[in-house]
């Protein structure tokens, strides 16, 4: 809900409900993304395995169980280069307990004291833009390293679908994908609409020369 993974991880076979994305840099197909919910567990799963040279490729797998007042959030992160675990407990929107293993991928966001109230997870996060009504409403991402800022910024409306502009900034704690550090990007949502439900169809981010697509498969 991490930047690969709000932006990707492990390939699994989905269920029937799960939401299925295309993962692309441009034109190259990189993996699969997969959000799906069973009772109050949501499950964040991607695959990457083609990205440019091999740097990127790794697999992520988040789930966030619990309720709307009180989640537990855990997410694994495999690759060549590294392999990290990160478990946060969240209570009415105040991170209570953090873990990241192994020690040295932890960040001063990893304190739990440190974090800002009026957060969520990522799986949480990915959720809320699926299932948005209208464009998403701003809100407040914790990782377990970092805090994330997603604000609207713009929006167009037609019969049949709405796009959604926000910003993304980490406001607190290291960017993404060491060594490049990615702190900022522009996200465009865009959603079929059908009389009053509408499906988020596309989610396209880019910061500078990147641009990453993911793509709706069902």
């Amino acid at each position: 809900m991490k930047f690969l993974a709000f932006i990707c991880a492990m390939t699994l076979t989905a269920p029937a409900s799960a939401e299925i994305f295309d993962v692309s840099l441009g034109s190259k197909a990189l993996g699969k993304l997969t959000y799906s919910k069973s009772g109050r567990n949501s499950t964040l799963t991607s695959t990457l395995d083609n990205t440019p040279l091999g740097v990127f490729n790794g697999t992520f797998k988040g789930t966030s169980a619990g309720s709307t007042q009180s989640s537990t959030f855990v997410g694994e992160s495999k690759s060549s280069r590294k392999q990290r675990v990160v478990t946060v407990e969240i209570i009415k929107g105040k991170a209570t307990s953090t873990t990241v293993t192994p020690i040295g991928e932890q960040t001063d966001q990893s304190d739990a004291a440190q974090v800002q109230s009026g957060v969520i997870d990522p799986i949480r996060a990915i959720a809320r833009l699926i299932n948005a009504e209208g464009c998403p409403v701003a809100m407040r991402m914790y990782d377990g390293r970092r805090v994330i800022a997603l604000r609207p910024t713009s929006s167009q409306k037609s019969a049949s679908a709405l796009t959604c502009s926000m910003s993304y900034k980490v406001i607190a704690g290291p960017g993404h994908l060491s060594p490049l550090r990615i702190s900022s990007a522009k996200m465009l949502l865009s959603y079929d609409v059908a009389g009053t439900q509408q499906s988020l169809d596309k989610i396209k981010i880019s910061s500078g020369l990147f641009s990453l697509n993911l793509n709706r498969k069902n």
